[in-house]
């Protein structure tokens, strides 16, 4: 049969239908609202009622009003005659992505926790398989627009939606030949949305909102093969633990603020291989100067500027005046150290154990068991005396010609940790302080003068008293008491 207009559908449609649950009352509520009772046919036990007022129901909008109260014992159903539900099902295959245009998106709904949205391709060549393109079709695009988002919503236990994760890219260049895009992804933390990985053309940045976000990557058997700790910026290698010099066990490399620790079992700390020449191995500077090295030359290796120091410390832990190049003598007694050692289980449950320098009261002993807290928790530590035996207390030199010289003043330990220990230079070159008045040259052997001060000695044989050579006439510095320092070559 001949038409105008659109070919008409070939299926039937249905009608919506609302069923009641009845009581003793004469007010119900219609799921879509009606202009007037017309519109709905309604049917109480099966008999279809009379509509209109003064008989059996009126109508509007959504409230539907009985002439008379139902029972709860009644059935009772309307059908919507207004409201014609199109139930044609597309034949398979049948629908374009041309045909799937949608102006003001889509919701697909699931009631369970099968897949949503599956998309599949079944190409057999090698491109690539099933495509999500987002797409902004903007007629102005603009630099830093962003182009496309995926959010994760949830809701929190106050019934609010919330957007725990988001991915974004944004177009930093739109220009033709020079496009730039960044890949960002947003998760919530504390309530707040931080920007936890940015890819952008030129760098990637971890946690560019500076929060307190460590970087941990995983290793085959360690946890942190590479941590970065965000809250005071430490970077360690194979270990989490920020104080690998005092340990007894454990390995691994931690740098902080400039200064790194290294810690192995059974193997070299490190391995300097000078490849095509002779020539430095290590360089020492100080301030951006310069002040020693390493060097390898054939099969022999050197120190250059080398002084070497031993540690020492006054007979009462006192931390008076003492200048440079005084000249020391040893004492009969030994230098003490102690620690607070306890033991430390990390996530893999290896067990390495902790040493904390520790100054020993009078009222405390090797062995006794103290409370230490590491980084926020209490362990129980034991108080163990360092098994150090070269290390002797000293005094400045009051013996002429004395035989037991450590060398000469070099600096205090600043690092001592409670202790006033200082350092004793004892071999190579360094200066040492001269008595006021002497004379000097170069070559000439040095023995204490009884005062903290050198002295040339009388002849030129090498003596149990001997401690330096001159290497210089130069004066370095003068003291107010006349006395002055000049480089010479310790032999203690």
């Amino acid at each position: 049969m001949a038409y105008i207009g659109p070919e008409p559908a070939e299926s039937f449609t249905s009608f919506a239908t609302q069923e009641f649950s009845t009581s003793a009352t004469t007010s119900y509520t219609l799921d879509h609202a009606v202009a007037n009772e017309n519109e709905i046919a309604l049917f109480v036990n099966n008999v279809r009622q009379q509509p209109g007022s003064g008989k059996a129901y009126t109508a509007t909008g959504t409230a539907l009003t009985l002439s008379a109260a139902t029972a709860s014992t009644d059935t009772m159903y309307c059908i919507f005659l207004g409201r014609a539900l199109q139930t044609v099902v597309p034949a398979t295959n049948s629908i374009k992505p041309a045909m799937l245009s949608l102006d003001d998106g889509v919701t697909i709904t699931t009631d369970d926790n099968s897949d949503t949205l599956t998309l599949t391709s079944t190409d057999i060549d090698a491109s690539s398989g099933p495509k999500l393109n987002y797409y902004r079709n903007s007629s102005t695009p603009a630099d830093s627009d962003y182009i496309g988002n995926t959010i994760y919503v949830g809701r929190n236990d106050n019934s609010e939606n919330v957007n725990f994760v988001s991915i974004n890219v944004q177009a930093n260049d739109v220009s033709d030949g020079t496009e730039d895009a960044t890949y960002i992804i947003n998760t919530i933390r504390n309530g707040a949305s931080d920007q936890t990985l940015n890819i952008s053309p030129t760098e990637v940045i971890i946690n560019e909102d500076s929060k307190d976000i460590d970087f941990r990557v995983e290793s085959d058997g360690n946890t942190h093969g590479l941590f970065l700790q965000a809250s005071d910026g430490n970077v360690m290698i194979g270990t989490s633990d920020t104080s690998l010099y005092n340990n007894t066990s454990g390995t691994g490399w931690f740098v902080l603020n400039g200064n790194m620790q290294v810690a192995t079992s059974g193997n070299a700390i490190g391995d300097f291989n000078r490849m095509s020449s002779d020539g430095n191995l290590i360089n020492f500077y100080q301030a951006g100067n310069a002040e020693g090295h390493i060097s390898v030359s054939g099969s022999t290796v050197s120190y250059g500027s080398f002084t070497g120091t031993h540690w020492s410390r006054l007979a009462d832990n006192s931390k008076p005046t003492i200048l440079k190049g005084t000249v020391l003598e040893t004492l009969d007694e030994m230098c003490d150290w102690y620690n607070l050692e306890f033991d430390i289980t990390d996530e893999k449950g290896n067990t390495n154990t902790k040493k904390i320098p520790h100054v020993l009261t009078d009222t405390q002993s090797v062995g006794d068991k103290v409370t230490y807290n590491h980084n926020g928790k209490d362990y129980e530590a034991t108080i163990v005396k360092e098994a150090d035996i070269k290390h002797m207390k000293s005094k400045v030199s009051d013996t002429t010609d004395a035989k037991n010289v450590y060398g000469v003043f070099y600096g205090w330990d600043e690092d001592g940790e409670g202790y006033n220990d200082f350092w004793v230079a004892s071999v190579g070159s360094y200066v040492v302080r001269i008595k006021q008045g002497e004379t000097i040259a170069k070559g000439d052997l040095l023995q204490s003068n009884g005062d903290g001060t050198a002295k040339v000695q009388s002849d030129d044989n090498i003596k149990s008293s001997s401690f330096a050579k001159v290497l210089s006439t130069t004066v370095i510095e003068t003291y107010d008491d006349g006395s002055f320092i000049v480089p010479c070559s310790l032999m203690c």
